[in-house]
């Protein structure tokens, strides 16, 4: 994979989930996936004014980290937990080397960054949070700023700068340990999925806003059940680990009555993994009661034992939402061979 090493880039740190339950969203992901937490707990004080009081800790999905945000007080938190509901996919969280240069670079392209309450940024975008961590407690420092939502095709992507000693990214990543670091054989975090209405404007927000880049693969795992699909798929380079962002649009006739009305353009649909062997991962989950799906509540097809088979020979299923803490997780497994999807992909990059 080429990784953009222009000064400046954002490249994906984590996405934030939010969880009526923090611990119980934790521990499903764990169980389900061998996907840990780390022992780093931090949080936004409950007077916090702007943001609102969270508690927030990080899982390694294996590749990429999810950052549990649950919500404790009044505020934009709070509002996104009521609108999204509990295990929305509710922001792409980018790293970026220099905030106000990064500030200034937008402006300089009439790109005016806001704040996460979607108002102008407050405080030179400030945010203080406190962290516990084997007994310690501190304090974390950030400094937050978003593209604005219209501007992103309704996705919240937020451009983030980290203190490089109390900053709670630099603090996770200073205390590694096996007992907290989920398993590189086990199932992965391949890549998120963005829902937009027209593939060509949506991808202009990571390559014109962003300067990420897009590969030239059209082609994905279509969903039916949602009525996306056909060709209307692009692939942008996270420019962070191998992890990917799909951009998926509709199939023409859906625009109106599919899943953008039901799910709202910009919506950062599900979490595909990938794991070796899918069968083997739906008799792990049937052990814990747990019945694979063609996609939410929509029965495998007839005749397909453990996953839905493509014409390209990839597989996929799906974590039920009502065990999967409301978070919508795509599992799949590709094919051996140059049809795969998956393997296109990585070819092109």
């Amino acid at each position: 994979m080429r990784v953009n090493s222009e000064f400046n880039i954002p490249r994906i740190e984590h996405l934030a989930v939010w969880a009526e339950n923090l611990d119980e969203t934790a521990a499903f992901l764990e169980d389900a996936l061998g996907w840990k937490r780390h022992p780093l707990e931090f949080g936004v004080d409950e007077d916090d004014e702007v943001f609102g009081g969270m508690e927030l800790a990080f899982i390694d999905a294996n590749g990429l980290w999810l950052e549990l945000v649950q919500p404790t007080t009044e505020g934009p938190g709070m509002d996104f937990l009521r609108e999204k509901g509990n295990g929305s996919l509710v922001e792409l969280d980018f790293l970026i080397d220099d905030f106000d240069k990064n500030i200034e670079e937008m402006r300089s392209r009439d790109i005016e960054l806001i704040g996460m309450d979607g108002n102008p940024i407050v405080g030179d975008g400030l945010l203080r949070e406190w962290t516990r961590l084997n007994g310690e407690t501190g304090r974390g420092d950030e400094r937050l700023s978003y593209v604005p939502f219209e501007m992103a095709c309704g996705t919240s992507i937020e451009l983030l700068w980290e203190h490089p000693v109390t900053g709670v990214v630099h603090r996770r990543n200073a205390h590694k340990s096996l007992e907290w670091t989920s398993a590189k054989d086990g199932p992965r975090l391949d890549s998120v999925c963005v829902l937009g209405r027209e593939i060509e404007k949506i991808s202009s927000v990571y390559t014109d806003i962003l300067r990420l880049e897009r590969l030239p693969v059209s082609s994905g795992i279509d969903r039916d059940w949602m009525s996306l699909g056909g060709t209307n798929h692009s692939w942008i380079n996270g420019n962070s680990d191998s992890i990917w962002i799909e951009l998926i649009a509709p199939k023409s006739g859906n625009l109106e009555t599919g899943s953008l009305k039901t799910l709202g353009e910009g919506s950062i649909v599900e979490l595909s993994v990938e794991t070796s062997d899918i069968e083997e991962f739906c008799d792990k989950m049937r052990a814990k009661d747990i019945v694979l799906t063609a996609g939410d509540a929509t029965p495998l097809p007839k005749g397909d034992k453990a996953a839905v088979n493509t014409v390209s020979g990839d597989r996929y299923a799906y974590l039920p939402l009502e065990k999967s803490k409301g978070m919508r997780i795509m599992v799949f497994e590709r094919a051996d061979g140059d049809d795969s999807i998956f393997n296109k992909r990585d070819k092109a990059a």
